[in-house]
């Protein structure tokens, strides 16, 4: 059957996420998934529930709930200061559609994609999906996976188009600067290029406040901003992001979205708008207590043997350099996985840049970060 399949989706991998290993260890512990083990808020819960009783149990617009855009943009504007209109936004299955969906809408074939690695590992596999070529710039663990402008600069050419940027960053947890975001934002001016912001962990970010590159940029001229309610109000499951952009690419981009899933559900939107109208009795907690998960899991990888790792600034993702005499990657990962029962991701998954470096999703509670960690280090990889 695969001389059905179109060249470039014969050779697919399987996912890094979709393997489950705890029908095989009764005490497995997994690090491997981004998703936040606390439930949804139960005022949201209760929103969905109540505005379908109510009877909004029929298509929206494919742009999104009106009411739901509204709220977002009362966000933008009192979060971060920035001014976008309803008519500037779109609602999204997810940032993960929403970052295709831009993806699809501004690549012709052939046109180049900047990603700073390590990143997202969706990243490069949706820019070749929309028929782009994804450019890769290496961070340095040494310079605490900062982003350089001046060698994101070699990078640009007649063929570059857009740049991706995620801070707080998945996977590392690192967290960039002003001053970085800036220098970004002017390269962009500079050579007329698209910096697609994925600005979907902005509760947590641990030693200064999030602010969104696209609040240099008032007119939306060279900045396109994706929000999502999955890790910012632990909603994964309800798959609901957002864009932030020109209204000529919102316009665009709504056409795709129609012709894919044509709107997202209302049950969603419904609960969502809510969710953003009370962030400020929801969001709090969640950042102090990953906060506190993060912490405690540096602390515990900073006394084992082997391993480097930097303080997190952000997200709830630690990504540790372990380098073990003798043992690949692939091989640490697998030992921990078979003597401790802990899941972990190579960093390879994540871009060249992560060769070296597992990702540490603290997604669980601090029991289980501890008993994770009591485990691990009683291995005899970690005690030579």
């Amino acid at each position: 059957m695969k001389k059905f399949i179109q060249e470039k989706y014969k050779d697919i991998k399987e996912s890094i996420y979709s393997v489950d290993y705890s029908s095989i260890y009764p005490d497995f512990i997994n690090f491997g998934v981004g998703d936040p083990d606390l439930t949804t808020h139960e005022m949201i819960i209760k929103e969905a529930y109540d505005s379908q009783i109510a009877g909004h149990t029929h298509y929206e617009n494919p742009q999104g709930y009106l009411g739901l855009r509204e709220e977002i943009s009362k966000a933008y504007k009192e979060d971060f200061d920035v001014k976008c209109d309803p008519s500037e936004i779109l609602i999204t299955m997810s940032g993960t559609e929403a970052m295709y969906i831009i993806l699809e809408v501004i690549l012709n074939p052939g046109e180049e994609v900047i990603v700073p690695s390590p990143y997202f590992s969706v990243y490069p596999d949706q820019i070749k999906m929309a028929s782009g070529i994804p450019v890769i710039y290496e961070t340095k663990f040494e310079n605490e996976f900062n982003i350089e402008p001046r060698e994101i600069e070699k990078l640009i050419n007649k063929k570059t188009k857009a740049i991706i940027i995620n801070t707080p960053n998945n996977p590392t947890g690192s967290v960039y600067s002003d001053k970085t975001l800036k220098e970004i934002y002017e390269l962009a001016k500079k050579y007329n290029l698209i910096v697609i912001c994925d600005d979907i962990y902005t509760i947590y970010s641990y030693e200064s406040k999030f602010k969104p590159m696209i609040s240099y940029d008032p007119e939306f001229k060279n900045v396109i901003s994706i929000s999502s309610m999955s890790k910012d109000y632990v909603m994964t499951g309800w798959r609901l992001g957002a864009i932030v952009a020109h209204k000529d690419l919102i316009s665009a981009m709504t056409y795709v979205h129609e012709n894919t899933v044509y709107a997202v559900p209302t049950i969603c939107q419904y609960a969502g708008a809510m969710g953003i109208a009370n962030r400020k009795t929801i969001c709090p907690p969640l950042y102090e207590e990953y906060k506190e998960r993060m912490y405690l899991a540096y602390d515990r990888l900073k006394k084992l043997n082997h391993v480097e790792v930097l303080r997190p600034k952000g997200t709830f993702y630690i990504f540790p350099k372990i380098t073990i005499p003798g043992m690949t990657t692939d091989e640490i990962v697998k030992e921990i996985l078979e003597k401790a029962h802990v899941n972990l991701i190579n960093g390879s998954a994540f871009g060249p840049a992560g060769e070296g470096f597992i990702r540490i999703a603290v997604t669980v509670n601090k029991d289980k970060i501890n008993e994770a960690f009591d485990r691990i280090e009683k291995l005899d990889i970690f005690k030579k």
